[in-house]
C-alpha cells in the first residue's frame, strides 16, 4: 500500500486548476477559479477551485474534493488509479502492486473480451485478407498511418472465428453474449460473430477502453453502410461520442470542440490537422451528449452533413447544447457533402475557412429563414422579421444583440428604435450561483461550523480546541472536529486537500469540509473570535449536563443523590456567574 507521505507528495506536484482545466472550461474570479460542475446538470458555473488550497466545492450540488477525489467522481476511476494518473502528469515514476489495490471492475471480463476483440480486428488489417478492405480505405486516402492510429481493424467473412478465440479464453456463452459482439441461431446453442466482413472503427470510453464498434460495409453492399454495436452494460449510444478520449487535449489547448457526424468525417479532420472533433455516430444527439461536450468547452462547432438529415441533426444538437446553457456556432456545408467529402473535394484551406465563418445560431435561423423566404413579399418580410426579433432577444452577448439589430434594420428598412422596442429590455442571467444558507443556524451550531471553519485553515485553532472542547453538540461537527485533531496530532500541519485524502472513504466528512468550504468568512484568524466559539460550546454542553441533573433530581427518589445533584447545579451557577463577570 501506498505511504501517505508519497501520496501527499503526489497531490502537491500537480495543479488541481490545471488538472480539472484540462476536463472543464475554468475562468478566473478573485483567487479561484469557477466552472460549471460537472457532477450535476449545472447550467452556470457553480463550481469553485481554489488555486491555494487544491481542492474545489460546488455551490450547488456540494461535490467537494482535491485533485485526486476529482479525477475518480469523473472517470469513475479508484483512488489508487487516481493517484497513479496524477503521478503520470508529474512525471513521478510509481509501481502500484497487485494485490487487489486496483479495483475490480463490475464488468471487467466485458473490457477484456473488447481489449481482445481490438487486437485481433487489428490483426485481420495486416492479413492476406484485409486486401480488399486495405484498398478500400487506401481508396478513401488514408494511409497506414492513419489506420493505426485510428486503430481501425476488420472483421472477416467467416462466421465464427472471433467466437472461437474467445471461447478459448474460458468466457461463459453469457458473458460472450452480453458482450454484443457474438449471437446465438435461433435453433440450438451455436454461437456466432454478429461482425462480419466490416471495417471496424472501436468505439472508447472517455478513459481510451474500447467498449464498442462502427462496423463499416465496404462491397457496397444493399445493407446498413453503418452499424453500431448494440447497448450493453459497458455501451450506452447516448453517452458515446467517437473520438472524445483523443480530442480531449486538444480541445483543452484550442479552446473549442468540433461535432461532426460519422468517424471518417473525424478522421478525415484529422488529416488536415483538425484534431479537437468528435462524432455521433449518426445517433440522436441527446442531452447526455451536451453533457459531455459542455465537459470539454464551452465553444462549440456543429458540422454535421450538409443534407437534410444533416439539418435536421444540427437543428437538435443545437437545442440540446442550449439546454445546458451553450450556444454552438454552426458550418454548413454545400453539395449536400458529409465533411469527409467536402475536405477531399475544397481541400484544407477552404474548410479551415468555413470553421472560421461559423454561423452563430441568429445567424443560422436567419440562414434557415432566408432560404423559404421571398423578402420581396411583404407577409413573408413581417414573418421573417418578428422571427429574427424573437431570436435577437434571447442573445446574451450585447455587443452581437446590437450587430444583429443594425443587421435586421438594414435588411428590412425597419427602424432601429422599432426594433428595440420590440425586443425590449432584456434581463441579465446572474453568472454566479452562490452559497445559499440552507436553515437557520443556532448560536451554538454557528460557533461549531465556525470553529471547524478556522480549525481547517490554523494549526492554531485546533491548539484552542484540543486544550478547551471535550465534546461538540452536533455529531457531524464531533466526529470532524476529533478527525481535524487527530490528522494534526499525527502529521504535525493541517491541510485541507490532504486531509480530504486521508478522510476519502468517509462521504460524512467530504461532505462537511464541502459546507465548510462555502462559509463567507475572513481567513485570518482571530483569538478572540475563537475564545467566544469555544465559550458558546462550553456553555451549550454545561446546559444540556444541567439539564439532565434537574431532570433526575425531579424523578428521584434517593435522597443523597438529591443533595449531589443540588450540589452540582450550585456548583455550576457559580461558575457560570464567575466567567459571565471575567467577561
Amino acid at each position: 500500500m501506498l505511504d501517505n507521505s508519497v501520496i501527499n507528495d503526489i497531490r502537491n506536484a500537480v495543479d488541481i486548476v490545471e488538472v480539472i482545466s484540462s476536463y472543464v472550461p475554468l475562468t478566473a474570479r478573485g483567487k479561484n477559479y469557477f466552472g460549471v460542475c460537472p457532477f450535476h446538470d449545472d447550467h452556470s458555473p457553480s463550481m469553485s477551485v481554489s488555486k491555494e488550497k487544491q481542492i474545489y466545492t460546488c455551490f450547488s450540488c456540494g461535490a467537494t474534493g482535491n485533485v485526486f477525489k476529482f479525477l475518480q467522481d469523473y472517470e469513475n476511476i479508484s483512488f489508487l488509479e487516481a493517484v497513479a494518473r496524477c503521478a503520470e502528469i508529474a512525471g513521478i515514476p510509481l509501481t502500484l502492486s497487485n494485490k487487489k489495490e486496483k479495483r475490480e471492475e463490475k464488468y471487467q471480463d466485458l473490457f477484456d473480451i473488447y481489449e481482445i476483440s481490438q487486437k485481433f480486428y487489428q490483426n485481420n488489417m495486416n492479413s492476406v485478407e484485409a486486401k480488399e478492405a486495405k484498398e478500400y480505405l487506401h481508396n478513401r486516402n488514408l494511409t497506414d498511418d492513419i489506420i493505426k492510429t485510428f486503430e481501425i481493424g476488420l472483421s472477416l467473412k467467416a462466421s465464427n472465428l472471433l467466437t472461437k478465440l474467445l471461447k478459448k479464453k474460458n468466457y461463459s456463452d453469457k458473458t460472450l453474449l452480453m458482450s454484443g459482439l457474438v449471437g446465438e441461431e435461433e435453433r440450438g446453442m451455436e454461437l456466432y460473430d454478429l461482425y462480419r466482413n466490416r471495417i471496424m472503427f472501436p468505439l472508447h470510453d472517455i478513459r481510451g477502453r474500447v467498449i464498442g464498434y462502427n462496423g463499416r460495409a465496404y462491397h457496397g453492399e444493399a445493407t446498413n453502410k453503418y452499424v453500431n454495436s448494440k447497448e450493453t452494460p459497458i455501451f450506452k449510444k447516448r453517452d458515446v461520442l467517437y473520438n472524445y478520449h483523443r480530442a480531449k487535449e486538444s480541445a483543452r489547448v484550442k479552446k473549442e470542440i468540433i461535432v461532426m457526424e460519422g468517424p471518417m468525417d473525424v478522421i478525415r479532420a484529422y488529416t488536415i490537422g483538425v484534431e479537437n472533433v468528435v462524432a455521433s455516430l449518426g445517433t440522436a444527439f441527446g442531452s447526455e451528449h451536451a453533457m459531455l461536450i459542455r465537459k470539454l468547452s464551452s465553444h462549440v462547432i456543429l458540422c454535421f452533413d450538409g443534407d437534410a438529415a444533416g439539418l435536421k441533426a444540427t437543428k437538435a444538437a443545437l437545442e440540446e447544447l442550449t439546454k445546458v446553457g451553450i450556444e454552438p456556432r454552426i458550418v454548413r456545408l454545400e453539395d449536400d457533402l458529409d465533411p469527409d467529402e467536402y475536405i477531399q473535394k475544397y481541400g484544407k484551406e477552404t474548410f479551415l475557412k468555413k470553421l472560421e465563418n461559423a454561423m452563430n445560431p441568429v445567424e443560422f435561423k436567419e440562414f434557415l429563414l432566408k432560404s423559404s423566404t421571398d423578402l420581396n413579399n411583404p407577409v413573408d418580410l413581417a414573418n421573417y422579421a418578428n422571427a429574427m426579433i424573437e431570436e435577437i432577444s434571447k442573445m446574451e452577448d450585447d455587443t452581437l444583440r446590437e450587430v444583429s439589430i443594425t443587421k435586421l434594420s438594414e435588411e428590412t428598412k425597419l427602424s432601429l428604435d422599432f426594433i428595440r422596442s420590440k425586443i425590449g429590455k432584456k434581463e441579465k442571467k446572474t453568472e454566479l450561483l452562490l452559497p445559499k444558507e440552507k436553515k437557520k443556524l443556532t448560536k451554538w451550531e454557528k460557533s461549531e461550523r465556525n470553529l471547524l471553519y478556522y480549525m481547517l485553515r490554523n494549526a492554531n485553532a485546533i491548539k484552542m480546541y484540543d486544550k478547551k472542547i471535550t465534546h461538540m453538540p452536533t455529531d457531524k461537527y464531533r466526529r470532524l472536529g476529533f478527525q481535524i485533531s487527530s490528522f494534526f496530532r499525527q502529521y504535525g500541519y493541517i491541510d485541507i486537500a490532504d486531509l480530504l485524502t486521508e478522510l476519502r472513504d468517509d462521504e460524512e466528512a467530504v461532505e462537511t469540509i464541502g459546507e465548510l468550504s462555502m462559509i463567507s468568512l475572513r481567513e485570518e484568524m482571530i483569538p478572540e473570535e475563537i475564545d467566544d466559539y469555544l465559550r458558546n460550546i462550553k456553555e451549550y454542553n454545561e446546559g444540556l449536563q444541567m439539564d439532565k441533573y434537574r431532570h433526575e433530581l425531579s424523578n428521584s427518589d434517593n435522597y443523597d443523590r438529591k443533595i449531589e445533584l443540588a450540589q452540582k447545579l450550585v456548583s455550576y451557577k457559580k461558575r457560570s456567574e464567575e466567567d459571565n463577570g471575567r467577561d
